[in-house]
Order: C-alpha cells, then structure tokens, then sequence
C-alpha cells in the first residue's frame, strides 16, 4: 500500500505507548536511516499547541490549534526526509484526523510542473536560509510548507498560489486515529495536514523521520 498509494496503516500487537514506539522505530529502521527533528531529536512525541507553546517557525505558532494546512516534513532542509512515521498514543476527545493527499494527483500539466521547477522561493530556516524551487528537476518531490516558504518574486507567488489553489479543489484521504495506529506516509510523494484540535483534547503522535 506505501508504494501503491504513498501512505499505509499498520497496527501492532500490542497498543500500550511502549509497544507502540517500538513497532515504530522497527519500522523506520527497514525504510532507512533515521533524520533529526527541529530539536535535533531522532524520535519526538508531539501535540497540538497553541501559538505561544509552538516553535517560532513552526505551522502550530501561525496556526495554533486550528487546522494544520497540507505541508511536507522538512521542507527547511535541502532536501526532505523520505518517510514520516507517527504512531498514536492518544488519539485525544475529540480526535484531529490528519488528512493526506498525493501531489501526483492534482492534475498539474507539463507547462505548470515545468513552471515550479524554475519559480524561485526562499526557504526560510534562520541563518541557514537558502533560495530553492518547489519541484527539484527530477521532481522527485515537492517542497511545499506555508510556515517556512517565501516568493522572491512574482514568478514565485504565481507558483505558490498555483500549489495551494490545486491542494484545496482536490479530495484528501483522512485518518481518524485509534490508540495505536501506525501511519507511514511517502513524505516525498503525499502531504499531509492536521485538523483543528481541541484545547487540551490530548492527542499525543510519536514521530520519526527517515531518509533513504
């Protein structure tokens, strides 16, 4: 299902917290080499925050705990993680589904795929800012997240607006997580975003990021 659609669902024997991280990092250890998050951590445990709690350049301190717009992981970095793996220890009352959708399926034509490899934008990552594009000339992913992505010109916004109109006319697949679900998603191939969450609801993901 991970090659067929870009993302899968796995649930392990055991739900408790600990089985649960387990059966994850078995996991992203088959798919490959495991990448630090924002807090040069290798394996995260997060929830949804309000603004005032969230990294300053993350999605949750623009959006708090409102809905999370489609992005791909580590779309600040050269090059994103491959996979994303999260795994419920809490899906919280009421529960955030995520919603997943493949960037393949937007029905992006030759000119305008051509259009985001050669549009710039700046990916705004601190002193380590660096000027990209959204599809690299293999296109073998798309960067795209509105928390760290900026236009540098008007070529630029067109490429972005271009994006985020095709991501909000096209039918996601959502997840409504259970205790103990295992979502692995092609970070390269499928973005993916939250829905709004609830003050104190309690979601709780286990995360890790693999490159392969």
């Amino acid at each position: 299902m991970l090659a067929k659609r870009g993302w899968s669902t796995h649930t392990p024997v055991s739900l408790d917290a600990d089985s649960v991280i387990r059966e994850l990092n078995r996991i992203g250890n088959m798919l490959g080499t495991r990448v630090a998050g924002r807090a040069t951590n290798l394996e995260e445990v997060i929830q949804p925050q309000a603004p005032g709690d969230a990294h300053p350049r993350s999605l949750s301190a623009q959006f708090g705990l409102g809905a999370l717009p489609f992005h791909v992981e580590l779309s600040h970095r050269p090059r994103p993680c491959r996979y994303l793996l999260l795994g419920c220890l809490d899906p919280g009352s009421p529960s955030a589904a995520t919603m997943l959708l493949d960037w393949r399926t937007l029905g992006l034509s030759s000119d305008e795929l051509h259009f985001l490899e050669s549009a710039p934008i700046l990916v705004r990552t601190g002193r380590r800012s660096f000027y990209s594009t959204l599809l690299p000339p293999n296109r073998a992913f798309l960067r795209y997240d509105p928390g760290c992505l900026e236009a540098v010109d008007e070529r630029g916004r067109a490429a972005l607006d271009l994006v985020q109109r095709r991501l909000g006319t096209d039918v996601p697949e959502i997840h409504q997580w259970r205790c103990g679900d295992i979502l692995i998603i092609d970070n390269w191939r499928v973005l993916h975003g939250r829905a709004r969450s609830d003050q104190g609801a309690g979601r709780r993901l286990a995360r890790i990021l693999i490159d392969a």
